[in-house]
């Protein structure tokens, strides 16, 4: 691995990503996004207005601001609770920048683009199973 710069030349995020990408409605519950999270084994979704990606929807924002403001999740859209807009990162730079950006924006989860479109998701947990070794 080689330095230019500030940027660490090394695996690239594309290599470690998850290129499903999941999605759902923002009109549709948050019952229905934790239900597609625990199927899917996830822990965030991107979210569509039918035309585009528009939000990010995690385990953690059902755990802490669902749970915590007492928010029905049968009636309460994803929209009203989603991140928006979507974060991504191109999927041709080092993994360094994923832990960068993550930190940067206080996020667990980027979407990956190639050419300006979604490809899939890097997570901590696709970081963690990089660095530690474990594919």
């Amino acid at each position: 691995k080689t330095k230019v710069g500030l940027t660490l030349i090394g695996p690239q995020i594309a290599e470690h990503m998850s290129p499903e990408v999941r999605s759902l409605s923002q009109d549709a519950s948050l019952r229905e996004a934790g239900q597609l999270m625990n199927q899917w084994k996830l822990g965030s979704l991107l979210v569509t207005d039918n035309r585009s990606y528009v939000g990010v929807i995690t385990d953690s924002v059902l755990a802490r601001e669902v749970v915590a403001n007492g928010l029905d999740p049968n009636t309460t859209a994803v929209k009203s609770c989603m991140r928006k807009p979507v974060v991504a990162i191109e999927g041709n730079r080092p993994i360094i920048d994923a832990v960068r950006k993550m930190k940067e924006q206080a996020t667990r989860h980027l979407a990956v683009t190639q050419d300006g479109q979604i490809i899939g998701v890097i997570s901590v947990s696709n970081i963690l199973r990089y660095y530690s070794g474990v594919v």
